[in-house]
């Protein structure tokens, strides 16, 4: 291999990410372990599924364990299921379902089946931006119920983290009465040289017309590892600290210390129908405020209708113990149609 090219391939990789860099020629060959050849350019793999740019049939998808082999004289990023991160070219295999992966001129056999995600160095910023928008609306027409929701997320990846911008709206309108709540959430991961180790910082925005809160806004930042992360499920938890600012109808404007201690489990299946789970708990023990403990989850369940499009549905918890509702705890269930960009 030649280090000195690769070298630069990887500088403009980590400090570069801006770049827009063409993708490199439809070349690259699929071997099938029954026989089919397909070529075309490798875009990503990620959740089991490879991604390959054909001339005649568009971007298709090929489940990672239908795969013998792969040829391409191209550089890629790849990530282990350990959290592992090599840069390098694939070498010919002497066996299917083997990879050599060639880094600073030494061959490493990489497991099939712990290869988490594969990418392309030289992929234009926004092949590394993924989106997804859903939209549900209910009526009932006894009480002249209306429910609407709108549901968000837009995640940006590179060499050195990864960006979230999640975000939620209800709306529930009635004869009586109208209520509203919302959440927005900005999350940045940052990879540590520990494999399956992340630094994290993270701001939310939230507003509940049945907790009775006109707006909370959180700052923090902690520690978080992924304990699972393989080609069908992902699991990973963060502990943290982060600092609120809460407007009740009430009581006004007050500042509280908590403790973040967050998880979240994703699975994917990629069989007809594509089905994607996404769940994610909260714990905010309080450090100011004796006694005083909040939680929040949320669940986005889909299945594919068609290329793109989602049947979706979401939910959403939250409660706490010193809230000024009637309860401290609201809940809602919303079902949609969500397309994935």
């Amino acid at each position: 291999m030649n280090l000195r090219k690769h070298f630069a391939l990887v500088f403009a990789l980590l400090f570069l990410p801006g770049a827009d860099v063409l993708a490199h020629p439809k070349t690259d060959t699929v071997i099938l372990y029954n026989g089919d050849r397909i070529t075309g350019e490798i875009k990503e793999l990620d959740g089991g599924i490879l991604k390959l740019g054909t001339d005649s049939m568009g971007t298709i998808s090929i489940e990672w364990q239908e795969i013998a082999r792969i040829d391409s004289k191209y550089y890629y990023e790849f990530q282990l299921s350990n959290g592992a991160r090599h840069f390098g070219s694939v070498e010919k295999p002497s066996r299917p379902g083997q990879l050599i992966v060639a880094e600073l001129g030494q061959d490493m056999e990489i497991e099939w089946l712990d290869l988490v995600r594969m990418r392309p160095i030289e992929s234009k910023v926004i092949d590394r931006i993924d989106a997804y928008f859903s939209a549900g609306y209910a009526y009932t027409r006894a009480n002249s119920l209306a429910q609407t929701s709108f549901n968000g997320n837009v995640s940006y990846e590179n060499e050195k983290g990864r960006n979230t911008l999640d975000g939620r709206v209800n709306l529930t309108d009635s004869d009586d009465d109208s209520t509203s709540s919302s959440k927005i959430e900005l999350n940045r991961a940052v990879w540590t040289k520990r494999p399956g180790v992340f630094s994290a910082t993270f701001g939310t925005y939230e507003q509940n017309d049945e907790l009775d809160l006109n707006y909370r806004l959180g700052v923090g930042m902690g520690i978080g590892r992924f304990f699972l992360d393989t080609y069908r499920n992902r699991l990973s938890g963060m502990a943290g600290l982060q600092v609120i600012t809460e407007d009740n109808k009430s009581e006004g404007t007050d500042e509280n210390l908590e403790l973040a201690l967050t998880s979240r489990y994703e699975a994917w299946r990629f069989n007809t129908p594509e089905l994607n789970l996404d769940f994610g708990f909260s714990l905010y023990p309080s450090l100011t405020q004796s006694g005083r403990v909040r939680s929040s989850s949320d669940l986005n369940l889909r299945w594919e209708l068609i290329e793109d499009l989602f049947f979706d549905i979401t939910a959403y918890g939250t409660y706490d113990n010193r809230a000024e509702g009637d309860s401290g705890v609201d809940y809602g269930v919303t079902t949609g149609l969500g397309y994935d960009f």
